[in-house]
């Protein structure tokens, strides 16, 4: 169907400002007049923009947390059996926090609470709790001692975690309702367009068909890695691709999460003196996945939290083709202003959260302790030095909202620089060159709401977004 969005307040990220005009939508562009048979939508006095881009996302696993048991507000041991007891054969949860919990929910007081089969992710993703019931019907015992997993407290943690899941594998139907729920979860926002990280707990070909089946949103996988090996799936996946799906990058984690205190640090945890974290790769390991990756011109992104994980990074991509492919790093929660000129120096660009600097507000101090904290968080300073920079918010972990995510944003940028971060700069590192200001040609990845973005700070939903010059989320019935 055609539409003409009448009257709208029409941004554009080129030069940060408003038009009033008609916007028209044919054969899924920006038009110069209106379709016959266009639907006419009076957008007067309504904000138009283009589509949002989460630059780093996992679209099934926020869907599961749509589906899954929420455990972000338990705050007791009573609230947590309230939330597990559920008529499930099997029960996954996620969400919890220990801080928020106020104790580890570890096997033996999760055997006090059900009987049932019953998983706990962490809120980061990183770490998860079992009991008997869950740990026996999938024999984890031989997973003890990987990565700090204590199988007799039922705590599973990093790549036990990961191979946890590869055993508990999705069904084609549980994948098709996370990717409806989780598609939702982004378009309600109006983000039209996400990096996502999805290999986890599914089949190989059952995941690349039903990413490729998408026609709601945009979708820039970026396929879960773990050796030289994998990249040939990243090959055998671009048979795959079409206008909404590709799948030109490799992701690699490179250590954990600063909840989990299991991201790698070149100096001990400030509260857990001894404890470093846990380093997944070495450089001289992570090189031949780069060199591999730029031979076959695949983008190469990995997961950094903490600064021995970026130092190892850093030495792994030094002579890459990043500068064409535009190697990126995820998340960067420390880094010292050495690692920023170096960052520079390799072209590196980097996928960032500001959202978590005010989820972890309670936890970062304590982590990094007082003398680390100047180099915690160095957005501002990363952008000052000139690092390519996108926003994302590694949903699940975090809501996949907007406006919380440029609130954070405001103490490093202008609202007109987050905005091109979350728009213009996330197509760039995904290597595309689609526009972002609504101009005739231009892909209809659009939304409308009843805001100005440039000084709105509560939380408000799109009323109306359009992927692909389609109607794919209304607030109301349009049509």
């Amino acid at each position: 169907m055609a539409y003409s969005l009448k009257g709208g307040r029409v941004y554009s990220v080129l030069d940060g400002r408003y038009v009033t005009r008609d916007l028209h939508i044919s054969d899924g562009l920006i038009s110069e007049v209106p379709a016959k048979n266009a639907k006419e939508i009076d957008v007067s006095g309504k904000f138009v923009y283009p589509g949002f881009v989460d630059s780093h996302a996992h679209l099934i696993g926020t869907g599961r947390k749509e589906l899954e048991v929420n455990l972000e507000n338990c705050d007791s041991v009573e609230a947590l059996s309230t939330a597990l007891n559920i008529e499930r054969d099997i029960v996954r949860a996620r969400g919890w926090d220990q801080e928020i919990l106020g104790f580890m929910p570890i096997r033996k007081i999760l055997d006090s609470i059900t009987s049932r089969p019953v998983i706990l992710t962490r809120r980061c993703g990183h770490i998860a709790s079992a009991n008997s019931a869950f740990i026996k019907l999938f024999s984890l015992e031989r997973l003890h001692g990987l990565d700090g997993t204590d199988i007799d407290l039922g705590v599973l943690k990093e790549r036990a975690f990961d191979e946890m899941e590869k055993t508990v594998l999705l069904t084609s139907g549980e994948v098709e309702s996370a990717i409806e729920a989780g598609t939702k979860a982004f378009l309600k926002y109006g983000v039209t367009s996400v990096h996502s990280d999805d290999y986890h707990g599914i089949d190989y070909e059952l995941l690349m068909q039903k990413l490729s089946s998408i026609v709601d949103l945009r979708v820039y996988e970026k396929f879960c890695v773990s050796g030289e090996k994998d990249i040939e799936k990243v090959i055998l996946g671009r048979q795959f691709e079409n206008e909404f799906f590709e799948l030109k990058a490799a992701k690699l984690y490179l250590d954990g999460s600063l909840g989990a205190r299991t991201a790698a640090m070149i100096e001990s945890y400030y509260d857990s003196p001894g404890e470093m974290g846990v380093l997944y790769k070495k450089a001289e390991e992570i090189r031949p996945i780069v060199r591999r990756a730029d031979k076959e011109g695949i983008q190469v992104c990995v997961h950094v939290i903490g600064d021995r994980a970026l130092e190892e990074a850093l030495k792994a991509f030094e002579g890459s083709k990043s500068e064409a492919l535009r190697h990126r790093l995820i998340h960067v929660q420390i880094a010292s202003e050495d690692q920023i000129r170096r960052m520079i120096e390799e072209r590196l660009t980097a996928s960032i959260q500001p959202v978590f600097v005010d989820s972890d507000r309670l936890i970062a101090p304590e982590r990094f302790g007082p003398s680390r904290m100047e180099n915690a968080y160095p957005f501002g300073k990363m952008r000052d030095m000139g690092v390519l920079l996108a926003l994302s918010t590694d949903s699940p972990v975090e809501s996949t909202s907007v406006i919380a995510n440029l609130n954070s944003a405001d103490r490093y940028f202008s609202r007109r620089e987050s905005i091109e971060m979350y728009t213009s700069n996330g197509h760039l590192l995904a290597n595309s060159c689609r526009g972002c200001s609504l101009e005739l040609g231009e892909p209809a990845d659009l939304f409308v709401i009843d805001a100005d973005l440039l000084k709105a700070n509560e939380e408000l939903l799109s009323e109306m977004t359009f992927v692909g010059g389609r109607l794919v989320y209304s607030l109301s019935e349009i049509g």
